[in-house]
């Protein structure tokens, strides 16, 4: 796989969730909602993103997510957004006896729209991002680059 340019950072927090189903081997089905603080890097626009999807966390820890969602840009433009995460739980680090949780470590797979002509190269983009989340807190911080 191919990465190009980091296209932005992006640092973001559960607005809520509602678990839907249960299953022991099927796993625990979830509908999420989020918002994040999106910082571009080079052409990308910064801004603020809202989102959400239906989650699947499998008993042997695998995580499988389908999201959608929009960047408001600080420019007042937007940017329609589809996502797939594959992601599995991992145990976190443990410090002095203290514990922060453990977290979901994704890959998460974005294209996007917008009617925009400045943002217009957007539309043909496909983004890979590295995400963690941390399954305590709820908060996120995810990289995106460019895949080519």
């Amino acid at each position: 796989m191919a990465l190009g340019e980091k296209l932005f950072e992006e640092i973001g927090q559960a607005a809520g969730f509602r678990i839907t189903k249960t299953h022991p081997v099927e796993g625990t089905t979830m509908e999420v909602s989020f918002t994040s603080d999106l910082k571009g890097v080079g052409k990308f626009p910064s801004g603020k993103n809202m989102g959400s999807g239906v989650v699947i966390q499998y008993p042997h820890g695998v995580v499988d997510g389908s999201y959608q969602g929009i960047l408001k840009t600080t420019d007042g433009e937007q940017v329609f957004w589809w996502a797939h995460e594959k992601g599995k739980v991992v145990a976190a680090e443990r410090n002095g006896g203290g514990s922060s949780g453990d977290k979901i470590k994704s890959l998460i797979i974005v294209s996007a729209f917008t009617n925009s002509q400045k943002l217009s190269w957007i539309n043909n983009l496909i983004m890979a991002l590295e995400a963690e989340r941390d399954l305590v807190s709820h908060h996120s911080k995810t990289v995106a680059y460019e895949w080519k």
